[in-house]
């Protein structure tokens, strides 16, 4: 808006003044430009890694967020339907030419679909749960983001509290439990063991430097378990490297990164829930994160990671689908995706449970999911309203190869304002 603006004023300059040289309205569209691109460049990334849209500004300050309402139920033995509500509130405001300061809040009611079979757990005890848009806050609305970032050319860095899977492991296809798939398996990498709360918010600082549009580095540093006591005695620290390429003359992101979290909290969702001595093991690994797209409305996509298998109840995790443009179809702005992963135990846990139950019997963990996003009233991809059916399906769940199989189906109504 502000462009159009401006280039109207210098298209009546043009003409009310003939003296005004055609060089003199180049420089300015030139200059106005510019301006346009340093606002995009300086927009901060929400906590998903994705722009916050739509946005709405007063004086420099933005406004932005969006409600979710998710009703899901289940096959399993014993499992409640239930319903889950959050909403969340972003505020930005520029700080100088290159900075920005943002404060996001969000707020959740519900605790979503009940009583189903134990799933693997990560060490910081966040699930590969049904419902990755809930989230455990002590109170109704919570600020779980603060942060200032800067722009220096091509050096952004962002220092706050912050979201780390914001900036790593990112994926165009499989990143964002609004829009995209509702598992958290599918939403983050499992066999990661994210700093911070167990809604992974954390003090920290992060730096991503691109010196060409095809490639970027990024590094993180966070406090362990986002309380902000003994801040610096149990980092979780990231670093990630990302090509941007363009294969068949399409879109496709390469993301490969190393992690690593000395301790955590809590040792009952480890490798060994009876050692003591888990609470200081240092655990790290590696990920990748993959985008492509095949054709204009056509794209796949893949994420894995490995970790220390002495720590975690599980050591590898491979994931992989695909996604689809509305307009293969004829609704420009739906979306649809299936995706599937596979989480395997690791010996330590394996030989633990095996302590507990001679007769238990471990295996692969399989879950897919299948959702169909439609956007209604003119919505784009994050903008207006959406309707969401959502088809979950897990076999061996938690690794036990003696547990049931169940289905979650659900419905997500999601509202951006």
């Amino acid at each position: 808006m502000v462009r159009n603006v401006l280039m109207l004023l210098a298209g009546a300059l043009f003409v009310a003044s003939p003296a005004i040289a055609q060089d003199d309205v180049e420089d300015l569209k030139r200059r106005v430009q510019e301006i346009e691109n340093k606002v995009m460049t300086t927009e901060p990334a929400g906590e998903l890694g994705h722009k916050l849209h739509p946005i709405h500004s007063l004086y420099g300050l933005k406004v932005s967020g969006g409600v979710t309402l998710i009703g899901q139920g289940s096959s399993a033995d014993g499992a409640k339907g239930d319903l889950s509500l959050s909403a969340d509130l972003v505020f930005e405001s520029p700080v100088g030419d290159n900075g920005t300061a943002v404060l996001v809040f969000d707020a959740a009611k519900g605790g979503g679909v009940q009583g189903l079979p134990a799933l693997f757990a990560s060490p910081n005890g966040n699930p590969t749960g049904a419902n990755g848009d809930l989230e455990g806050f002590d109170s109704d609305v919570n600020l779980t983001q603060a942060y200032y970032e800067h722009v220096y050319e091509t050096l952004t860095v962002s220092i706050g509290q912050l979201d780390p899977t914001g900036y790593f492991d990112a994926n165009d296809f499989a990143n964002n439990e609004r829009a995209q798939f509702l598992a958290n398996i599918f939403v983050n990498n499992p066999a990661i063991e994210w700093g911070g709360t167990e809604n992974f918010y954390s003090p920290g600082i992060r730096a991503t430097i691109a010196p060409s549009e095809t490639f970027d580095v990024s590094i993180g540093a966070f406090e362990g378990n986002g309380d902000y006591t003994d801040a610096f005695d149990k980092p979780f620290l990231l670093a990630e490297a990302n090509l941007n390429l363009r294969l068949m003359d399409r879109d496709g992101h390469y993301r490969l990164y190393y992690w690593t979290r000395q301790g955590r909290d809590d040792i009952s969702t480890t490798a060994d829930p009876n050692d003591a001595a888990l609470l200081d093991e240092t655990n790290s690994g590696f990920g990748v994160s993959i985008d492509q797209y095949l054709t204009d409305n056509f794209g796949v996509w893949f994420r894995a990671g490995i970790q220390d298998e002495k720590v975690a109840q599980f050591d590898k995790f491979f994931g992989a689908g695909v996604h689809v443009n509305g307009d293969a179809f004829g609704r420009e702005n739906d979306r649809a995706g299936f995706g599937y992963g596979a989480t395997l135990m690791g010996q330590d846990y394996e030989d633990f449970l095996v302590s507990q139950d001679p007769d238990f019997s471990s295996g692969v963990e399989h879950y897919a999911e299948l959702y169909y996003n439609m956007a209604l009233a003119h919505a784009d991809d994050e903008a207006g309203f959406h309707i969401t059916p959502d088809l979950q399906y897990v076999m061996n769940p938690g690794g036990d190869e003696n547990a049931d199989s169940f289905f979650v189906y659900g419905l997500r109504l999601q509202a951006y304002f």
